[in-house]
């Protein structure tokens, strides 16, 4: 994570940009950044935002109407979808993976803490759910230790080499658009895909079609905008494959907008001591994350539980 700029406010017209500054590592790194657009606010559309922190020569502003930080300017339209299936992001120094790999830590700790969040939510009668940006698979295999016998669960996610991986593994996850999806749930999940959705506010909208009526949207991101700038977060931003950071009141506004009601709000601190350790281990190896100082930052992972309402 790079260090954030001094506060100043900045006035941002809506149109293409190109960004100018550095040099970029090749032709295709000159193309992504010539198609890049500056963009209002996603929640409340103002144009007027703060420097909040910086990352791969991206910008991340906090808005000076709603405190929503994201992204401007950023990757056009066209070019988030292509990284989106793909997992590959181009900036000013070259690319970034974010396919990463299976991870069992993460298996437990799903496992874990949705038995912790959905206590009283469940009964014994078996229920459907649909995990939107499955990754390898990691809730739904943790979802089959804690829903009831004969619950039926499915995945989708855009990233097709990590659907093939989940697949293999005997996990119901696709590819499949999720337009095309018709059926509706008890539950459906957004596990750490929110601060990838460029336009938050119209995708939650379109999700409510597959929530039944009184079922259930659990979301779980970080509360990244109640934090003064990024020198306060406790990973690295990875701009530009996050776009979107919220707080408590920006989702809240997004969720209620969409026609749901949080009725649930989990928050678990990530700067523990442990967590501390592994930056300080990820950074002897050469790693770009920055170095914590357990329990000093605001930042929480928030774990969302919203009734579908209208």
């Amino acid at each position: 994570m790079s260090e954030a700029p001094a506060l100043r406010l900045v006035s941002q017209d809506i149109g293409s940009a190109s960004r100018g500054a550095g040099i970029p590592a090749d032709h295709e790194s000159m193309t992504a950044l010539e198609t890049q657009v500056v963009v209002p606010c996603p929640l409340c559309g103002s144009r007027e935002a703060w420097g909040w922190g910086c990352e791969n020569g991206y910008s991340a502003v906090k808005c000076v109407g709603c405190g929503l930080v994201y992204v401007s300017p950023r990757p056009a339209d066209e070019t988030i979808s292509e990284a989106t299936r793909t997992g590959q992001h181009r900036h000013e120094v070259g690319a970034m993976s974010v396919v990463y790999s299976p991870s069992r830590r993460k298996l437990a700790r799903y496992r874990n803490r949705m038995q912790r969040v959905l206590a009283g939510e469940l009964g014994n009668d078996p229920v459907t759910w649909l995990d939107i940006g499955a990754g390898f698979g990691e809730l739904l295999e943790a979802l089959r230790d804690v829903l009831p016998a004969g619950s039926r669960i499915r995945g989708i996610e855009p990233m097709t080499a990590k659907a093939a991986h989940a697949r293999a593994r005997g996990l119901p996850v696709t590819s499949e658009p999720l337009a095309q999806v018709t059926e509706r749930f008890d539950f459906v999940s957004l596990i750490n895909v929110f601060s990838h959705l460029p336009d938050p506010g119209s995708f939650l909208s379109d999700l409510r079609r597959l929530v039944r009526p009184g079922g259930t949207l659990v979301l779980m991101t970080g509360n990244g905008a109640e934090l003064d700038s990024a020198n306060s977060y406790p990973d690295r931003l990875d701009l530009p494959d996050h776009l979107v950071f919220a707080g408590r009141p920006q989702l809240d506004a997004f969720l209620g907008e969409a026609g749901f009601e949080p009725y649930r709000r989990d928050l678990v601190r990530l700067d523990t001591a442990s967590w501390a350790a592994k930056a300080l281990i990820k950074k002897t190896l050469g790693q770009p994350v920055p170095l914590v100082i357990p329990y000093r930052s605001r930042f929480r992972d928030m774990l969302y539980l919203a009734r579908r309402v209208r």
